[in-house]
């Protein structure tokens, strides 16, 4: 589940990277997208599977270590998701 966590994370700062860089008038060929895709994700996925805390914090939350608060913050977590997934859907964009 906390990988699902960091691909879903991953896979949004990618969208909003290259849809920022797409809108500022870079990356006009659909290969130049593509790879700047990849590669902003590949680079924050691995970025955020070393950061041991971030991972650490989240697999305490679900095996219910923090107690009520560990589950309101996955609760917090997963509302930001799906309020980030919106705005981009609705608006391209992520506001900031």
């Amino acid at each position: 589940m906390i990988e699902a966590i960091i691909y879903i994370s991953t896979l949004l700062i990618t969208l909003t990277v290259v849809g920022k860089a797409g809108d500022a008038g870079y990356l006009n060929g659909a290969l130049q997208r593509g790879f700047a895709g990849v590669s902003v994700q590949v680079v924050s996925a691995n970025f955020l599977i070393s950061y041991t805390n971030f991972e650490s914090f989240i697999r305490a939350c679900f095996d219910g270590m923090i107690g009520i608060h560990g589950y309101a913050f996955l609760l917090a977590l997963g509302v930001l998701l799906v309020v980030w997934i919106n705005n981009l859907y609705e608006y391209r964009q992520a506001i900031v």
